[in-house]
């Protein structure tokens, strides 16, 4: 049986990958640019066919997550997160980058029911250290909203992970959709 938390009639499609590519490259580029730099878009991962085998859920308290295809931002696959409890469920999935002097993550969340804090984390997987951090909250009538950090000269290897924190009685739920990564050399 499907919770109601993931029902909705509403279908949010906004620009898609497309708008999140533009988007990076324009922050990125807005005060990064030197005759002798390019930019690498280094990841274009929206839930799709094989793609949705790298990314893992996790959580701490009563929380779930997994691939859908309820409430796409592009595509037909997403991923989704739940808290029924304090603690957090988050999705995340490794890259391994080249050497950059800097470099823009930006994901599509859309969530739903109460208001929530959202984590966009960009994190070196092998200590654990946040290499970059977007907090955001986002009332549960948002639709889909782009949230982005940005790094300098950091690791080649990091785990991109979207966490959903929870609160003690408060049902909370979000999908996750098209994250892109561009670098700059």
């Amino acid at each position: 049986m499907r919770s109601t938390l993931f029902r909705s009639p509403l279908r949010f499609r906004p620009l898609g990958v497309a708008a999140v590519l533009l988007g990076l490259t324009v922050a990125l580029l807005a005060g990064t640019a030197s005759p002798a730099s390019a930019a690498i878009i280094t990841v274009q991962d929206g839930f799709e066919g094989n793609q949705a085998a790298n990314w893992s859920f996790t959580h701490t308290g009563d929380g779930t997550g997994g691939i859908s295809s309820l409430q796409t931002h592009t595509g037909v696959k997403d991923g989704f997160l739940s808290m029924r409890s304090a603690g957090f469920s988050s999705v995340g999935r490794r890259v391994f980058l080249p050497a950059t002097t800097s470099c823009t993550a930006g994901i599509w969340v859309n969530p739903v029911l109460a208001t929530q804090q959202i984590n966009f984390e960009i994190i070196e997987p092998v200590s654990f250290t946040y290499v970059a951090l977007q907090t955001v909250v986002l009332s549960g009538d948002a639709p889909y909203t782009f949230v982005s950090t940005s790094w300098n000269h950091g690791p080649t290897d990091i785990l991109v992970r979207v966490s959903l924190i929870g609160a003690n009685g408060v049902q909370k739920g979000t999908w996750v959709d098209d994250l892109g990564i561009l670098c700059h050399t």
